[in-house]
């Protein structure tokens, strides 16, 4: 595609669509993993400050689980305590003085010695962060609660519990799990790169085609319609030249004019049905009808046209009942098939047009000629709009390449097949099998 080709700009169009569609997509799946992933982290820590808060408000010694065991009466799984500074508990008297500070021992105290009571915060969850003799800062989830006087435990008893839980592993656990995620993201969005590229172009692919047949479709059109114009309009400026003449003098010029309007409005008639047929307009009207009285009258005319151009025109008719055909359409079929292989057959020729029942209430319609057959590779196009080969379906013949499109079109409609094949020793025979209902 050449630069500021609209087909390039509807593809880099679709390109940037999709690109942009997987960026979100991928976006927005890692704040939901990274969101439940750290919903997962602090709800297990919470669950940790809440049982420390049972053990210090009931003064029972927690039990002993194995690390990812259930606690048996209420169903949770208890936290893995054994993290330095993991958890940790440093009680105020009412004045908010440390009262524990011999049993944080001196590391610990000289951590937590400047921590101040907040009793607006009791049975608060909220994050702390303290630095140690070390000059590290260590990050903590605490919970503040009001032990009552009942205690049984003289350390807690009418006092205030901190409760603090350190979170540094968890952090970094998050960070690392942050960064292995985004690096994921990032391949994924390199790979949706590729995945992007490949759809659009994908995409485009059927519009292009449809493209390109539409721009042969209209040259082709031109092309077929300019040549009956040309003529139309030669003959017309020649009688312009013989104004005083009488119009038998001038019979030839007026008859192929109006040669070239009859193959003008057909070949106007066939454009028409095929625009209306690639927009859905024309829809199949099945109706019933007697099989062998009906084939019988189509036919009729088209023997006694082959006979006047001393041809032979052989019907083989063998059907009873009836069946459900759209009239119209089915005649225009027949009409086609009969109209080519006639012209196509030399004058002495043959040609035998048989319809059958077949099982399963199909129908099967057989045109058989005796004239210069059909090459196998135009065999492979000739349902193709506009096409001709150059032995059977040339300008001489007055066709315009449109009649076999249509056929075909008329048998899809029916859910039917069509095919071509040799008629030995010369020849070609054309199948055509539908369905009666």
């Amino acid at each position: 595609m050449i630069k500021g080709d609209p087909q390039r700009k509807q593809q880099l169009s679709l390109f940037a669509r999709e690109l942009i569609g997987f960026a979100l997509l991928f976006a927005i799946l890692g704040l939901v993993v990274n969101f439940f992933f750290q919903q997962s982290i602090y709800q297990n820590i919470d669950r940790g400050l809440n049982w420390q808060k049972i053990g210090i408000l009931t003064n029972r010694r927690q039990p002993t689980f194995h690390p990812g065991q259930m606690n048996p009466a209420n169903g949770h799984t208890p936290p893995a305590s054994n993290t330095p500074f993991r958890t940790n508990v440093v009680v105020f008297n009412r004045h908010g003085k440390i009262v524990n500070n011999q049993m944080l021992g001196n590391r610990l105290y000289s951590v937590f010695v400047n921590t101040r009571l907040d009793v607006s915060q009791v049975n608060k969850i909220r994050e702390m962060t303290f630095m140690s003799s070390d000059k590290s800062w260590h990050y903590f989830r605490t919970l503040l609660i009001k032990v009552p006087k009942s205690n049984s435990n003289p350390m807690y008893a009418g006092r205030y519990a901190l409760i603090l839980e350190n979170i540094d592993s968890d952090l970094l656990a998050i960070r690392g799990f942050r960064r292995s995620l985004l690096t994921t993201l990032i391949v994924f969005w390199f790979l949706a790169i590729a995945v992007a590229y490949f759809l659009s172009r994908s995409s485009m692919k059927p519009i292009l085609e449809s493209w390109n047949r539409q721009k042969q479709f209209s040259a082709n059109a031109a092309h077929e319609l300019r040549t009956p114009l040309t003529v139309i309009q030669n003959q017309m400026e020649y009688l312009l030249t013989k104004p005083k003449s009488k119009i038998i003098d001038q019979a030839e010029p007026i008859s192929t004019t109006l040669d070239e309007v009859r193959h003008l409005q057909n070949l106007t008639n066939k454009l028409l049905m095929l625009a209306r047929s690639d927009a859905d307009i024309i829809q199949i009207n099945r109706q019933n009808i007697a099989l062998q009285k009906w084939f019988e009258q189509v036919i009729k005319p088209y023997v006694e046209i082959a006979r006047s151009q001393t041809k032979t025109l052989l019907p083989v008719i063998h059907l009873s009942g009836e069946g459900q055909l759209d009239a119209d359409l089915i005649r225009q079929l027949i009409i086609i098939l009969l109209d080519n292989a006639i012209k196509y057959t030399p004058a002495g020729g043959a040609v035998t047009f048989t319809v059958e029942k077949l099982r399963e209430n199909r129908l099967k319609m057989t045109v058989q000629d005796t004239g210069a057959g059909i090459s196998a590779e135009d065999k492979k196009h000739v349902f193709e709009r506009f096409y001709r080969s150059d032995k059977s379906r040339n300008a001489k013949t007055g066709g315009n390449g449109l009649g076999l499109a249509i056929a075909k079109w008329i048998v899809d409609e029916h859910r039917g097949t069509i095919t071509v094949r040799d008629n030995h020793p010369k020849g070609t025979i054309f199948t055509v099998i539908i369905p009666l209902k």
